[in-house]
């Protein structure tokens, strides 16, 4: 169901407050903050709409709302506007990619720990014949989102899970292609508040895959950018080895 321009507006405000505080948004906050050309009134009524049509979810009758998995869903493929990775990243992925092309374990190692940097969240490598290489469990302890304990040692399953991590980061369509799971969507329990955001590669005739977890209030419209880049650095890594 496609909403209108006045349920897009305010759904994209939510989602984008929500990303940079973390806490559930509401009415009057909403309008001072993003500065809407709407009242309070108007805003809870369709804040209301929304949580109806299964895009907020109601923490408590007298709090605000928070997006669901189907609004980051819906945000990604309808609302997001995708920006570039700046100088200073492509300069980092690309040096500390690029300097270990013919060393396959090394290669993936310092990738997902240049993504990991670039990204802020949690980041994995992995190849088809059992190699795994992790980076950044510091940053993701510091979000809110990890305070859950059952969220945490869900995430840290997929750490100590060489074939569970796999089954999780291998689910892109094809080669240089994005998979983003959000919350249910990875099929593990407890990942409601997550996003695994993955592609994969080939690397001297190997099935390499990478990518990183994190909230799911990422600041999307830079991170999907970075994973895409850092995609196309190791298949230009591929094509040179």
């Amino acid at each position: 169901m496609s909403l209108t321009d006045r349920q897009n507006e305010i759904l994209k405000a939510i989602i984008e407050e929500h990303i940079e505080c973390a806490q559930p948004i509401g009415s009057l906050e909403l309008v001072e903050k993003q500065s809407l050309n709407v009242s309070g009134a108007t805003v809870r009524n369709i804040m209301a709409d929304l949580v109806r049509l299964g895009y907020l979810n109601m923490m408590h009758v007298s709090s605000g709302r928070v997006p669901t998995d189907r609004a980051y869903r819906y945000y990604i493929t309808e609302l997001l506007i995708e920006g570039e990775v700046s100088l200073l990243d492509e300069v980092a992925l690309r040096q500390k990619v690029w300097d270990e092309r013919y060393e396959l374990e090394r290669l993936l190692a310092n990738s997902a720990h240049a993504l990991s940097e670039a990204t802020g969240s949690m980041c994995i490598s992995l190849t088809d014949d059992g190699f795994s290489a992790y980076a950044g469990i510091s940053k993701i302890l510091e979000m809110p989102e990890f305070y859950e304990i059952d969220v945490t040692r869900s995430v840290f399953r997929i750490v100590d899970d060489y074939e569970l991590a796999k089954s999780i980061f291998s689910r892109s369509d094809g080669q240089n292609s994005l998979s983003i799971l959000i919350g249910r969507e990875i099929g593990l329990a407890n990942m409601e508040p997550i996003t695994v955001i993955s592609t994969s590669c080939v690397i001297g005739g190997k099935k390499c895959y990478i990518g990183m977890l994190g909230p799911s209030r990422l600041r999307y419209n830079r991170i999907i950018p970075i994973v895409r880049y850092i995609s196309q650095l190791l298949d230009e890594v591929g094509s040179s080895v």
